[in-house]
């Protein structure tokens, strides 16, 4: 009973965890993934954290100092003799320099926090980029895979055709038919189990090396044997090995292509490069916001913009107070001297310690610095602002550009549907043609083709349509 229990037990847990990781697909959990493990984004928060450890250093007074000194031979004074001197000093800034340091390191901050959110905002951006390129490839492969069938089909169709020739076949046909089919087969097998790594090769031939020397050995040996439809419906097989080896390596392409691609995502949200990415068999295009038009007008909201703001900010702040700083500073302070008393002297005075109150300023006599300085300041504040016109500029650019790729994805949404529905229809019409007939092969190849390509373009329209809305949603800072 006991093990049947603990047997349970383990049971329930990898259900739980299959359920878990299946619920994994949704792209929300992988943006809040990246948010928290990506490297890049935790940088820019401590060093914004960091930053904000700087406000209170700025807006502090400077340390006191403290003097202490001993006479080793005790100094002879009217009242006594000196033992030792203590001095305690406080400087003070020029009134305003605190607050200009302080708003100074406030606004770098604040620079820091959009340097921060920025880096965020353009990671969910590559996440969601990367998640729909892992989509479209996993499609492709979806549609490569059911488009190998139809071939199979028509491979199917084709031998039977050849089989139930009026001109027969004889021993030298049926060899011929034999020997290229188990060489599809076998280029199969071999492309589904191995890592693909002559795909160079594979691409350029389409018949594997022994399907070539049994098409070369059949001229000469169906010459005599084989009638003019005999030959067609052996031509019309070749044709359709060649599509299928092409679109066996096509796929096999697309799978290791998949494999990078998984790497590329994996590594946005700090995972191991091969851990499983899960995405949905349908990507529901993304909605367009309603008032996108009006958000072009919004780009100054954008953490680059703020930051370069924030950035000019702070250097005027900066300029405040170098402007303070060329004035003096205010020490305040006191002086205790240790008096020792001594025989022999008015006993008024004698032996009683000193206090003095003291007050000091600093005399900025070298005015080259401080002017440096202010126009330092005052430069950087106008290369952040300038820098802030710029990055506004090229969003604006930028945005329109998106702009124009969404409505371009758009139409080619609509378009490619109706073309491969067409497609689609006119490939059937063929096909039964063909199965009756034995005419227009070629049109039914070109036609297979043609729809390939038009759901190949369907998905990549797809997939260009939510990126372009992902893309307008960073660059209006939403």
């Amino acid at each position: 009973m006991k093990k049947f229990s603990i047997f349970f037990i383990l049971i329930s847990v990898l259900i739980i965890n299959q359920v878990s990781l299946n619920g994994q697909d949704s792209l929300s959990f992988y943006l809040e993934t990246a948010a928290l493990n990506n490297p890049g984004v935790k940088a820019k928060y401590l060093e914004y954290s960091a930053a904000l450890e700087r406000v209170p250093q700025a807006a502090s007074i400077p340390d006191p100092e403290m003097q202490f000194g001993y006479f080793i031979k005790p100094m002879q004074l009217l009242g006594g003799n000196q033992l030792a001197d203590i001095r305690l000093m406080q400087m003070f800034p020029w009134f305003g320099v605190l607050k200009a340091a302080k708003d100074e390191a406030s606004k770098m901050a604040v620079a820091k926090f959009e340097n921060f959110r920025n880096t965020r905002d353009e990671l969910y951006f590559n996440v969601k980029s990367s998640y729909y390129t892992i989509f479209r490839t996993q499609k492709e492969i979806s549609i490569a895979k059911k488009n190998l069938d139809i071939l199979h089909s028509l491979e199917q169709i084709v031998l039977i055709r050849f089989s139930t020739s009026g001109d027969g076949i004889s021993s030298g046909g049926s060899s011929t038919i034999s020997a290229a089919s188990n060489s599809s087969s076998k280029r199969s097998s071999r492309m589904n189990g191995s890592n693909m790594n002559n795909q160079s090769e594979g691409s350029g031939s389409g018949l594997s090396y022994a399907a070539k020397n049994t098409m070369a050995s059949s001229g000469s040996e169906m010459g005599g044997s084989m009638g003019g439809s005999s030959k067609n419906e052996m031509v019309n097989l070749f044709r359709v090995q060649i599509e299928i080896h092409d679109l066996e390596n096509r796929i096999a392409l697309l799978q290791d292509q998949i494999n990078t691609d998984k790497v590329s995502f994996n590594r946005f949200l700090n995972r191991a490069p091969a851990s499983l990415v899960f995405t949905s068999d349908s990507l529901t295009e993304a909605l367009i916001p309603s008032d996108i038009l009006t958000r072009s007008d919004s780009l100054v909201n954008h953490p680059m913009v703020k930051m370069y703001i924030a950035e000019s900010e702070a250097n005027t702040a900066r300029r405040a107070m170098v402007k303070g700083m060329g004035y003096p500073m205010v020490g305040l302070g006191v002086n205790y001297s240790v008096i020792q008393k001594r025989e022999g002297v008015d006993p008024m005075m004698n032996g009683k310690d000193m206090i003095m109150p003291m007050i000091s300023l600093t005399l900025p006599v070298y005015r080259k610095k401080y002017k440096a300085m202010r126009t330092e300041a005052e430069l950087m504040s106008n290369a952040a602002s300038e820098s802030a016109k710029n990055e506004s500029n090229n969003l604006r650019v930028d945005f329109q550009e998106t702009m124009q790729k969404l409505s371009d994805a758009n139409r080619r949404i609509l378009l490619y549907n109706d073309q491969a529905l067409l497609a689609d229809k006119s490939l059937q019409l063929l096909i039964t043609s063909f199965s009756v007939s034995g005419a227009d092969f070629e049109e039914v190849l070109r036609m297979e083709q043609q729809l390939l390509d038009y759901q190949f373009k369907k998905v990549e329209a797809v997939v260009d349509k939510n990126t372009s809305i992902a893309k307008l949603i960073y660059l209006t800072g939403n």
